[in-house]
């Protein structure tokens, strides 16, 4: 996760995915602030939220080596800079503390998606997305295809970045988190406003175990 740059692709979505009837502990467990976290609709949906005691996340109950990886999101309604909520792809630090990350990251509150890569630590591979919506108004679908060669970021099923890996680059084995919190490098939260609540929900993971 990181500052985003000046690249942006502007695309324009008018569908929503239909829901996933997937609930929550069927791939997912609390990562942490769970305090802050509420599971509702007979675990078909999370609300993560923030305010100046914690966030919340959560995280998968298993790591993958490919995948697609999809979740249904509905950022907070009150506007603030500073606030990530963010649905992603991570594994664990390996010897060296190194590690890869595949981000969709909301900067704030105001719309800003940025999708990010992290390979063996090294980022600054930041682009914006500009959504022809507004994410607080109703559910949309966010979606991690990623595979030996490549990952692609889809929103409402369109394509909103390829991303290819270098030749003969190998992942680590990931897992999925989804989580709620805040960052100077994001802007400045308006705390008056706090809570700040993100819902999630169609817990789809379709993804290839690591043997």
């Amino acid at each position: 996760m990181g500052i985003a740059r000046a690249s942006l692709i502007l695309l324009v979505f008018v569908v929503v995915v239909a829901t996933s009837d997937e609930v929550f502990d069927k791939y997912y467990q609390p990562l942490w602030g769970t305090d802050h976290m509420n599971v509702t609709d007979q675990g078909k949906e999370v609300q993560l939220r923030i305010d100046t005691s914690s966030g919340s996340g959560f995280k998968s109950k298993q790591e993958y080596c490919s995948g697609v990886f999809r979740m249904q999101i509905k950022i907070s309604e009150k506007i603030t800079g500073g606030v990530i909520t963010s649905f992603y792809l991570i594994s664990g630090g390996g010897a060296n503390g190194n590690h890869d990350e595949i981000d969709f990251e909301f900067l704030g509150t105001n719309g800003t998606l940025q999708t990010n890569v992290f390979a063996n630590d090294e980022g600054h591979r930041e682009e914006l997305v500009k959504l022809g919506f507004n994410p607080s108004a109703d559910f949309h679908t966010y979606e991690l295809n990623w595979s030996a060669k490549k990952i692609v970021f889809k929103v409402d099923d369109k394509t909103v970045r390829t991303f290819n890996y270098p030749v003969n680059y190998k992942s680590r084995p990931l897992h999925v988190e989804a989580t709620v919190w805040n960052v100077s490098w994001a802007g400045t939260v308006d705390w008056s406003k706090a809570p700040f609540t993100s819902y999630y929900r169609g817990f789809y993971i379709n993804g290839t175990s690591c043997k």
